[in-house]
C-alpha cells in the first residue's frame, strides 16, 4: 500500500519495484475537468493504492467494516518490469525523489 501523492504512475511504479511484480492498468480513476495524464502523473491527490491477492475479501472486508468499497484499476502480473495501459507500455511519470 502506498499513498499517490507523487503520481499513481509513479506510486504504482514503488508499489510493484518493491513487491517484485508488473501490473496492467485497466482503469484509471480521473476527476472531473482532468485529464488522464494528470491522473497517472498529478500529485497531491492522498488516494491511497494496494495490492491484495484476494479481491472478494477485500470487497468484504471494507463492506463489514463500514468503509468505502475501493475502485479496482487493474492487476499486478508475473513479469516484475511489466507495467501496462491502455494495452502500451506505461510511461514513468510524476514527481521523483533524489536522495543526495
Amino acid at each position: 500500500m502506498i499513498d499517490v501523492s507523487d503520481g499513481l504512475a509513479a506510486d504504482l511504479g514503488h508499489l510493484a519495484d518493491e513487491s517484485g511484480v508488473g501490473f496492467r492498468l485497466d482503469r484509471v480513476p480521473v476527476f472531473p475537468g482532468a485529464g488522464v495524464e494528470e491522473a497517472l502523473g498529478g500529485g497531491e491527490d492522498y488516494e491511497l493504492v494496494f495490492a491484495a491477492p484476494d479481491v472478494a475479501r477485500v470487497l468484504a472486508s471494507f463492506a463489514t467494516a463500514g468503509l468505502a468499497v475501493p475502485i479496482a484499476i487493474g492487476v499486478c502480473t508475473a513479469e516484475d518490469e511489466g507495467r501496462e495501459w491502455d494495452g502500451r507500455e506505461l510511461a514513468p511519470s510524476g514527481w521523483e525523489h533524489r536522495w543526495t
